[in-house]
């Protein structure tokens, strides 16, 4: 709850702000919720789901930011446009209450408490105790969120040189989300049911380099785009559901915290060097080469999860029926 008061408060600070320190203070209020919330949720999810389910649950749960996103950048461009800039920061605002209200109504304790009350707290003991394999998943995700957070940044104005209009630009570049929308609770069920979540991951991230690589080497965006969608799909739900399966349930949270860093990480440094690679040579020819590496190292990444059968013990069992 204190999360959903920080993006509350932030959001509004943004709405009424009227000097730029303002609005930035209220940004960064908002982003600390924000980021401490993407912590938390999966953690409750994977106390809630353990056992059962818990791929389908993490996917239901990854479909969050392509459906805001489809949502945010379908409709409050025009909102704006009709009322001011300002509306959509206070409909993002009065959307995280009613979202807080019905967290605190609908919230309910996990059936067991595996947590150690009295277990104290060492977050140097803890790291250690995690060991390698949840910093390997957390490269995977970081090189993803690069790729694809790159991908969407300066593909925009890569089509837009082709000769598409800027709606045509924006319905390829929304293709993706919709993929990931409509596909990633199904991919969480196909993990419940076969496991080995390295396939999902490996599969994706070896496909989706490929993709990327083509569009320096055809003009068919629409089906590569859709190719795109369709793939990346396959990375999010089972990200999020290994840690829950190879870390003990003390260090679940750290882990998903772990997880996050590295998203955030791929998220900042991603676009710097796919655009620098554009100023450097003038041409998107070596962006979408990094964007192919990128999601090349998803793969390579998760592959080194796989070389630590101590930690992965449960992760690489069969499930029980």
């Amino acid at each position: 709850m204190a999360c959903f008061l920080l993006m509350i408060g932030g959001t509004l600070l943004v709405g009424w702000g009227t000097e730029l320190p303002i609005l930035w203070l209220g940004r960064i209020i908002t982003g600390i919720g924000a980021l401490t919330l993407s912590v938390l949720l999966p953690k409750l999810l994977s106390q809630w789901f353990k056992d059962r389910e818990l791929g389908l649950a993490m996917g239901i749960f990854n479909t969050g930011v392509p459906l805001g996103s489809v949502i945010c950048f379908g409709l409050f461009g025009k909102i704006g446009n009709l009322w001011g800039w300002r509306i959509p920061i206070f409909l993002t605002g009065i959307y995280s209450f009613i979202t807080s209200i019905l967290f605190l109504s609908l919230y309910r304790l996990p059936s067991s408490q595996e947590m150690k009350n009295d277990k104290p707290f060492g977050i140097y003991k803890s790291l250690k105790e995690m060991g390698s394999p949840i910093w390997w998943v957390g490269l995977s995700w970081l090189w993803f969120n690069a790729a694809f957070i790159s991908f969407a940044t300066f593909a925009p104005n890569f089509f837009l040189q082709k000769g598409y209009t800027i709606e045509q630009s924006g319905l390829l570049i929304g293709i993706p989300l919709l993929g990931s929308l409509f596909l990633s609770t199904p991919t969480g069920y196909l993990v419940d049911r076969f496991r080995h979540q390295e396939w999902f991951i490996g599969i994706g991230g070896i496909t989706l380099s490929v993709i990327a690589i083509s569009f320096n080497l055809t003009s068919s965006f629409l089906l590569l785009v859709t190719f795109m969608g369709f793939f990346s799909a396959m990375i999010p739900a089972p990200i999020y559901s290994i840690p829950p399966e190879i870390l003990k349930p003390e260090n679940v949270g750290l882990g998903f915290g772990v997880i996050s860093t590295c998203s955030s990480i791929g998220l900042f440094v991603g676009p710097y060097f796919v655009g620098k690679a554009k100023d450097l040579t003038g041409s998107y020819h070596w962006s979408f080469i990094l964007i192919s590496l990128f999601f090349l190292f998803v793969m390579i990444s998760i592959l080194f999860t796989h070389r630590r059968p101590k930690q992965n013990k449960k992760f690489f069992s069969p499930k029980k029926p």
